[in-house]
């Protein structure tokens, strides 16, 4: 135990020596569609409810530019400096995805609260609390989880290492270019819904809207080499997914339809599909 809490701190150590910066001059990121969360499109009659749903989107995958992104300027010593300068960056959207999730919801009067996790490729967690009376429901979530993603991208970045194979004096390095191709990152994704229902009977008319960052790096930085890696200096930007759906619940099993349309929100371009779910609740 000792031994491995020494290694452990020894490691912490020289990642701190270590000062990484890049410039993302190109790339192309990977970035899966928001979880579907649509509320309970129903009148919940009961204190203690729960919900267990598979759902599916269906649309074509696409290359999606995002114009504007610029590097911030970056000092990694006195000596190196990055430049801020635009950089040319894309979101691959993959619209085509199989979903499972379960949820639970605590209601008392006509407002209601709950949590729940799900697999979309891999696996995310939210909460949601609402206003769920006869005819009417309003409410929101937020989500959280974590995927792996492929990325492609260039550019440049500087280094100085102050610790190397046992050498205290500072060594600097500067590439003026890299390139890394279909690198596969864990990192997380986030967001808020938004959503409402109408229903009467079995029938129901429900609306959601979710703002997603579908890239939080973990450590803000990407890998350039196999040793090293590196901070980035800008943010990915947020997407919009709105969805307009009819469900039909005959007894405690829902079908749903619907077409989602996701979009930047300072960016253009609209890329539409369509999303079923069945669900069984009781």
């Amino acid at each position: 135990m000792i031994r491995l809490l020494f290694f452990t701190a020894f490691s912490i150590f020289i990642i701190s020596c270590t000062t990484s910066k890049m410039n993302v001059e190109q790339g192309t990121f990977q970035a899966i569609k928001p979880p579907n969360i649509y509320g309970n499109n129903r009148h919940l009659t009961k204190d203690t409810n729960y919900i267990i749903s598979y759902d599916a989107s269906i649309g074509k995958n696409k290359t999606i530019p995002l114009p504007g992104i610029m590097n911030q300027s970056q000092r990694v010593t006195s000596e190196i400096k990055l430049d801020g300068t635009p950089a040319d960056i894309n979101y691959r959207l993959i619209q085509k995805a199989l979903g499972f999730q379960f949820s639970r919801v605590t209601k008392k009067e006509d407002f209601f609260m709950g949590f729940g996790g799900g697999v979309q490729n891999f696996p995310y967690v939210f909460f949601m609390l609402g206003h769920n009376g006869k005819f009417i429901e309003a409410g929101g979530a937020a989500f959280w989880g974590l995927t792996i993603d492929k990325a492609s991208y260039s550019g440049e970045w500087g280094y100085i290492d102050n610790f190397t194979m046992g050498i205290t004096k500072p060594i600097e390095k500067y590439e003026p270019h890299f390139e890394q191709n279909n690198v596969s990152i864990l990192h997380s994704y986030g967001g808020l819904t938004t959503y409402a229902s109408l229903y009467w009977k079995k029938v129901a008319l429900n609306y959601s809207a979710s703002i997603t960052s579908p890239w939080f790096l973990i450590s803000n930085s990407l890998p350039v080499s196999s040793d090293y890696d590196a901070d980035i200096s800008f943010s990915f930007p947020v997407l919009l997914m709105q969805d307009v759906g009819v469900s039909f619940t005959p007894y405690k099993i829902k079908y749903r339809l619907g077409i989602n349309q996701i979009t930047g929100v300072k960016f253009p371009g609209q890329h539409w599909g369509l999303s079923v779910q069945m669900a069984y609740g009781w």
